[in-house]
């Protein structure tokens, strides 16, 4: 997705004025409540035009105003990668502090999630294959963490980590049949937050577990622009700065994919033009 500064303005538009920071939101149509049945319809990059674009032509009611204290590099990683994750935090798991939260990963979604729990005052607990991952989320607020290479069976690991209750809520990026650990790891009537499926979209679920433990999963899939407003607001009253592993120049596009293919320790951007330095 995209941030971008205001340019001409459509007639009656009053949402926004020209030179304003904004961002694109990626469910265009979605302003607020429970999506529609058809929501996946009016997505920027699929169907409709992406934001790998030096201009974008959209509805006032699908932008959203980026946070004062970011560059627009910064601001450019929040409409996918710090919704979702703010979605499943706030919206969804209703994390209060004190809860414990479960991310899983490195990636864009799981280290905005990092930030934002801690920020929410929820105890972070991470899983990576790199210990040099866990490292660093901890640097951003995690408590703890569990190499999944190191401990195959990482809910047990987690079970330990939370005096064998298990967490409040689990951020699963991973899908395929680590959902079942998921499930273990995650307390007496706690909630999972399906964002992702890294190693696989199908599963074998257990359900003698998901029953008796009384757990439920949500499928998540970005947010509202309503949340996006509310994040943003949250972001710039925390001073919370995204996490940019690497910034790539329009003509490197096809690197940064390569890069976000192989992996990385938060977002990959590219931009358009010289780097940005107005954060505040």
């Amino acid at each position: 997705m995209q941030q971008f500064h205001v340019a001409p303005l459509g007639e009656g538009v009053t949402r926004f004025a020209v030179g304003d920071r904004v961002n694109s939101h990626l469910y265009s149509h979605w302003l607020d409540g429970a999506p529609g049945p058809d929501e996946p319809e009016y997505c920027f990059g699929s169907p409709l035009p992406g934001g790998l674009a030096e201009y974008m032509i959209i509805h006032e009611d699908s932008a959203v105003g980026a946070p004062e204290n970011m560059t627009d590099e910064e601001a450019s990683t929040l409409p996918i990668a710090a919704l979702t994750a703010w979605y499943a935090l706030v919206d969804f798991g209703q994390i209060q502090p004190g809860q414990t939260v479960l991310v899983q990963g490195s990636g864009g979604v799981s280290v905005f999630a990092a930030q934002i729990a801690t920020a929410l005052g929820a105890k972070v607990i991470v899983t990576s294959s790199r210990d040099a991952n866990i490292d660093a989320l901890k640097a951003l607020g995690a408590v703890a963490g569990v190499n999944y290479r190191t401990h195959p069976e990482w809910a047990t690991e987690v079970l330990k980590l939370t005096g064998g209750h298990g967490v409040d809520l689990l951020l699963d990026v991973a899908g395929g049949d680590g959902i079942n650990q998921s499930v273990a790891a995650t307390r007496a009537a706690g909630r999972i937050a399906q964002i992702g499926f890294l190693t696989g979209q199908t599963t074998s679920l257990n359900l003698m577990p998901l029953i008796f433990r009384q757990t439920t999963i949500r499928g998540i899939a970005v947010a509202p622009r309503s949340s996006f407003d509310r994040m943003n607001a949250f972001l710039g009253q925390n001073r919370i700065r995204p996490v940019i592993d690497h910034v790539y120049t329009f003509d490197q596009a096809r690197e940064a994919y390569e890069h976000l293919a192989r992996g990385a320790f938060g977002k990959v951007v590219i931009t358009i033009g010289g780097p940005s330095s107005d954060a505040r």
